[in-house]
């Protein structure tokens, strides 16, 4: 085993839970349906929920300031852009 290797796996925590049978019965069925094992849907599961409850005031992209261009374009022209309409 490398070191980098060796670094990542410590670097990492297990997460172990019991959940009620219907909770369970429906983590396995959405997982099946995308393809993914049980650990991969609950692996998933914690970071939607973990990210659904971090405070954005401390992420930077929130702490941006607006930033002045020296092109004006108004917001149909974006559209159009963007959209390919005339």
């Amino acid at each position: 085993m490398s070191k980098n290797m060796d670094m990542a796996q410590r670097k990492r925590k297990v997460v172990q839970t019991e959940l009620e049978q219907e909770d369970y019965e429906t983590l396995s069925s959405l997982a099946k349906s995308r393809g993914l094992t049980i650990k991969e849907a609950a692996k998933e599961a914690l970071r939607w929920w973990t990210a659904s409850k971090a405070d954005l005031r401390e992420d930077p992209l929130f702490r941006l300031k607006p930033v002045e261009f020296k092109t004006r374009v108004r917001a149909d022209e974006i559209e159009s852009f963007l959209y390919g309409k005339r």
